[in-house]
């Protein structure tokens, strides 16, 4: 049953939390909007719904400055009105995993879970593979939530695997709080995260070239970001729909969230998702 409130303050439990800042929250809202909308609008559409969360970490987060315990994506989802059919969560770190299993198994155990353990990029068939197998007497969906931390953590390839299934995904493009810092170091030709992330390996010259124009090299990853997801067939979402986040004390861009989808349905459930968001900023905080 969804809470009253899925934002609201948890108790410590014990278990690991890592420690994020207030910001996270509004990323939380924004995820939890959007796979409330499309669970519950797809349920009647699609044989299957699947959950997937390609950095779950362990369904709680504390907030560092507040000290405040709240859910975190995975425990978000699945507290959704009307649960997906089935969830996949993978997490590289085995103490947090070990701690949303935990979770999971004390609130959620009627529901069918999937944990994979290790670095996503490596593990991405086991997920593939944990997918429903689609046929015209099951149709399966999926959304996928992928949250790194820095652009390293992600390849292109993994996102381009998953995207042979039908899928949604929103994706933390970590423009700012990493991309920006660290032009120099990327600009190096020994230096491949650019392109793993990017899956693009001749991204230099275009760079250069936008770079003297004045562009930032976190607007330049960004909308990079965006036309390869535009190349393997997502058209709505995209850069003009990327939610820009900040930090709370000094207003710094962070990051921006992409959402990307095939259909047009999705990127009408995303822009509800963004309007409520504000509407819950004003009455939870």
């Amino acid at each position: 049953m969804q809470p009253l409130n899925p934002f609201a303050n948890q108790n410590d439990d014990g278990l690991a939390t890592p420690e994020v800042g207030p910001w996270a929250e509004e990323k939380y809202k924004l995820l939890f909007n959007y796979a409330n909308t499309f669970a519950t609008s797809m349920k009647k559409k699609w044989d299957q719904r699947v959950y997937i969360d390609l950095f779950s970490a362990a369904g709680k987060s504390r907030i560092r400055e507040t000290g405040r315990i709240v859910l975190s994506s995975s425990l978000l989802a699945l507290n959704v009105t009307d649960p997906f059919d089935k969830y996949i969560f993978c997490e590289e770190k085995p103490e947090l995993i070990m701690a949303l299993r935990r979770r999971v198994n004390q609130d959620h155990a009627g529901i069918d879970v999937h944990y994979v353990e290790g670095d996503i990029n490596r593990m991405v068939g086991d997920v593939i593979r944990e997918m429903p197998t689609f046929s015209k007497t099951n149709r399966v969906l999926g959304f996928c939530f992928v949250d790194p931390g820095k652009m390293r953590d992600l390849k292109f390839t993994t996102i381009s695997l998953l995207s042979a299934r039908w899928m949604d995904f929103l994706i933390l493009i970590p423009t700012d709080m990493d991309a920006r810092r660290n032009p120099i170091n990327y600009e190096r030709e020994t230096n491949t995260t650019v392109a793993e992330f990017l899956g693009v390996s001749s991204w230099r010259e275009p760079w250069f070239e936008k770079k003297d124009t004045g562009l930032s090299f976190s607007k330049f990853i960004a909308r990079s970001f965006h036309k390869e997801m535009k190349s393997i067939g997502f058209h709505y979402g995209g850069i003009d729909e990327t939610v820009l986040v900040r930090s709370a004390m000094k207003n710094l861009p962070l990051y921006r969230l992409g959402f990307f989808s095939r259909h047009k349905l999705g990127g009408i459930f995303w822009r509800d998702a963004k309007k409520y968001s504000i509407i819950q900023t004003n009455l939870f905080e």
